[in-house]
């Protein structure tokens, strides 16, 4: 392996973050705070988190279609949302964050993300997973909406890439705030709606789940902010601050997404990496947005 990618593995102190990533998430850890709408992961106040106020790439379909990319086959707005909900209750929808005052749009699930890792920090099996989501009251075919706070603090994406990797194909993140969802007439309760447990049979995509030896013959992207960039990041990574992908409601236009992207080659593969691992998947739903052939590393210990 190079050198330069050895280094990645001999700083594992500096970038241990599973336990951060969703279990410390939920047990308190000082980088979340509780905003009483969904709570923040990684805290929205300590990443600088901000609306750059574009119009969001998701309404662009026709660009994106014609782009090639996964757009618009990956988000529902909060109207769609309703009008679905009042209509024939086709979609199950499922709450990610932390839960704070009247968190869950009625008649949501929560699903527990907190609990995809083992205690030593490395993501369960697919199998284990689709245990916990099946108990969750899930299965491989529901057609599923996933919300948090879209984008501020990375559970949504966090969560939707893992029901990529378990192989879940038709599912959506829920775009916009809460005050916009409630003012597209969704309801906000305190209480999850529980299911009756299900089997949930997962198909795992491994392509979405990059190891170790994927680095070196990879494009390799640091989601985090360019201050943390500057102090220490492995020889070629290159540096996409999540904010610059993240629009009003969910992705940035689609010109600021070529101009974050505009050093990445389409046609090679991309491993997004951060200190924590929400702001890398906000980065990897981008890049999968826009058609990018583009997995999640995760490092658990030094090696």
């Amino acid at each position: 392996m190079r050198n330069d990618m050895r280094l990645l593995w001999g700083l594992g102190a500096f970038l241990v973050l599973a336990a951060a990533l969703v279990g410390s998430a939920y047990a308190g850890c000082a980088t979340c705070t509780n905003t009483g709408g969904g709570g923040t992961w990684m805290g929205a106040a300590s990443m600088g988190l901000s609306w750059d106020g574009e119009t969001s790439s998701m309404a662009k379909t026709s660009e994106t279609e014609a782009a090639g990319s996964n757009t618009a086959s990956s988000a529902i707005t909060a109207r769609e949302l309703f009008e679905d909900q009042t209509g024939d209750q086709r979609l199950v929808m499922a709450y990610v964050g932390v839960p704070g005052d009247a968190s869950y749009i009625e008649g949501s699930i929560h699903l527990p993300l907190d609990k995809v890792f083992r205690e030593d920090n490395s993501l369960k099996s697919p199998a284990e997973i689709a245990a916990l989501f099946g108990a969750a009251g899930i299965t491989e075919s529901d057609p599923l909406v996933i919300y948090g706070d879209f984008f501020v603090n990375g559970y949504d994406t966090f969560a939707f890439w893992v029901m990529k990797y378990l192989g879940h194909e038709d599912v959506v993140l829920l775009e916009g705030t809460k005050g916009g969802r409630e003012a597209a007439g969704l309801k906000f309760v305190a209480n999850p709606s529980p299911k009756a447990a299900e089997t949930y049979t997962p198909s795992p995509n491994l392509d979405v789940f990059a190891t170790a030896d994927q680095l070196a013959s990879s494009q390799v992207v640091d989601a985090r902010g360019s201050d943390d960039y500057d102090v220490w990041h492995p020889d070629g990574a290159v540096n996409i601050d999540c904010l610059n992908v993240m629009g009003t409601n969910g992705l940035a236009s689609a010109q600021a997404l070529d101009l974050a992207f505009r050093d990445l080659d389409l046609d090679l593969p991309v491993v997004v990496y951060s200190s924590k691992g929400g702001q890398a998947s906000i980065v990897w739903y981008a890049l999968y947005a826009q058609g990018y052939q583009a997995s999640l590393y995760i490092l658990t210990s030094m090696s």
